[in-house]
């Protein structure tokens, strides 16, 4: 009997009752196509195995959100992050690019409206998260720049460090990262009206490091990721200061290896 039930559901059919039951979690009401492939015995199997697999999901969350975890308590953000889980079921076998959402679900969570700056502290430690992974490059050849007539030095498309990542938020969300590490001497209470902050999270070196910036360099720097030229990046940070220094910006930011390679765009 149990190879003619089996006849009754395809293969595609089990796997995606398999993987709802997973994160749905009720296998009694999801479970025809399961039933049709697996003993009753192998139920309690799939029980440990659902799990397993919220157990390590969750702790993949918790691993990149720790200030989170701390701002809202251990209890709180285990709820949100089966939550989470259920809601956003991971893709792939690599947990590392599983969570980059969780900012976003965060913002709609039930409980968490009075605390608006906890959206972009959870972005802040994705940023973080990512630029930790992200690939190392080498810094930029100077000679090939100097080599470059300063007349086209406005067609420069130049690109960024591969673990360079920008942030910015109305809420002062490097202070909040701070005090909430283990080791922080200043765990006096942030206050929100300290106002908003612009940051390049990189890993220039062996460590991911929060860089605090104005928000003239931080559109210089925005525009060149999307892609700009030289010349229009600068024209976008003059326009929020008018006394922003481009020579200045490009000294400051090759030294840092925030950009670290660069072409000449083709003539229109």
């Amino acid at each position: 009997m149990r190879s003619a039930k089996c006849a009754m559901s395809s293969l595609r059919e089990v796997q995606s009752a398999i993987a709802e039951a997973l994160f749905l979690g009720d296998t009694a009401s999801q479970s025809r196509p399961i039933d049709d492939a697996v003993t009753a015995a192998t139920h309690s199997c799939f029980d440990v195995y659902r799990h397993n697999v919220f157990t390590s999901l969750t702790g993949a969350v918790r691993a990149v959100y720790p200030v989170i975890e701390q701002l809202v308590g251990p209890e709180f953000f285990t709820r949100a992050a089966r939550g989470y889980v259920r809601a956003t079921p991971s893709t792939s076998g690599d947990l590392h690019p599983f969570g980059a959402s969780f900012p976003e679900f965060l913002a709609q969570l039930p409980g968490c409206g009075d605390l608006v700056y906890l959206p972009d502290t959870a972005r802040l430690e994705w940023l973080m998260h990512e630029a930790f992974h992200a690939a190392e490059h080498g810094a930029l050849d100077l000679a090939r720049l100097a080599d470059v007539p300063s007349e086209r030095y406005d067609v420069l498309e130049f690109l960024l460090h591969p673990t360079c990542r920008l942030l910015a938020s109305p809420y002062p969300v490097q202070r909040i990262w701070q005090v909430n590490q283990p080791d922080a001497s200043d765990a006096a209470p942030v206050d929100l009206a300290e106002g908003g902050v612009h940051l390049i999270v990189a890993r220039p070196s062996a460590s991911v490091e929060i860089e605090l910036i104005s928000a003239a360099e931080f559109m210089a720097l925005d525009a060149l990721a999307r892609g700009a030229q030289l010349g229009t990046a600068f024209e976008r940070a003059q326009q929020e200061d008018p006394g922003f220094d481009p020579g200045e910006f490009l000294r400051r930011r090759v030294l840092a290896r925030t950009l670290v390679d660069f072409r000449i765009a083709a003539a229109a």
